[in-house]
């Protein structure tokens, strides 16, 4: 294989230890499913990346999610890796050596979602998929996570990028926060309903004087979207989600998982439990 002519992306120990919970889920996904017969188990990838990192920590190469979910044992049927950048989708062909049960797409990992692959995931299908949305930012909309959760099929772990709300949607004075980021932030919550829970009247202020907008923390913001995601997308099982923190404590995304399946929501939680000490 030739040297890439890209840089890797380089990940911190929390983007290390997401990885390490989406493969050990993933093992026990498909075991839950080994013995239904004519059932297809899918893996799904939406922003796949080269299929290898860089550890800020050490320096060393991590294997990606999708390396990680080629080996899963009792193996998924089939693996769609997505990314827009086609310099890490051919070397993450590459990686592959032309796997039939792997499709590689370099396309918007929304539109690819939306019109082409959610739609033939529906449980009266006889088929299933685990679903990693792990976009850099607010790069997603809500239409992924609703049809997701319509299908009744699928399984899905999402990256909730408080971060990059917060530096470029929801701000402590709303009337200047960026156009560009308030867009992203409705399409991907869906509609404009985050602004009720981003921001709350103050107390402050009397009868000649409106009151001021106050920014909510993240915590509220958060649970307003868990309770999105069963409501409106219809996931039956939304557990409360794994902050993950970086070098500096401060918390850099959530780790949501959504599922129909009660055993699937014990699974994630035991998982979740042994690492929400350190969160």
């Amino acid at each position: 294989m030739t040297a890439p002519t890209f840089k890797f992306d380089e990940i911190g120990d929390w983007s290390e230890l997401k990885l390490e919970i989406v493969e050990k889920y993933g093992v026990a996904y498909t075991k839950a499913f080994a013995k239904q017969k004519g059932l297809k188990k899918y893996y799904i990838d939406a922003f796949s990346g080269a299929g290898l990192h860089v550890s800020k920590r050490t320096g060393g190469q991590v294997e990606g999610s999708p390396a990680r979910a080629l080996k899963v044992s009792p193996p998924f049927d089939h693996f769609y890796f997505i990314d827009m950048n086609p310099e890490k989708t051919a070397h993450l062909a590459a990686l592959c050596q032309d796997r039939r049960d792997v499709d590689i797409i370099t396309d918007d990992a929304t539109s690819y979602l939306t019109q082409k692959l959610l739609p033939t995931i529906q449980y009266k299908k006889f088929n299933r998929a685990l679903c990693l949305l792990d976009p850099y930012g607010l790069h997603l909309d809500w239409a992924v996570m609703f049809q997701a959760g319509q299908s009744k099929a699928i399984d899905l772990f999402l990256n909730f990028p408080v971060m990059d709300m917060n530096r470029n949607a929801i701000w402590h004075a709303p009337e200047n926060a960026p156009k560009d980021g308030i867009e992203r932030m409705s399409r991907f919550w869906g509609d404009e309903s985050w602004r009720q829970i981003a921001y709350v009247e103050s107390d402050q202020g009397n009868f000649f004087s409106e009151r001021e907008l106050v920014k909510q923390d993240n915590a509220a913001i958060v649970k307003a979207f868990q309770k999105r995601l069963q409501t409106v997308a219809g996931f039956e099982f939304v557990p409360d989600p794994l902050p993950m923190r970086n070098s500096n404590n401060a918390v850099v995304y959530y780790l949501f998982f959504a599922s129909q399946k009660p055993v699937a929501k014990r699974i994630i939680e035991d998982i979740f439990k042994k690492h929400r000490s350190h969160s």
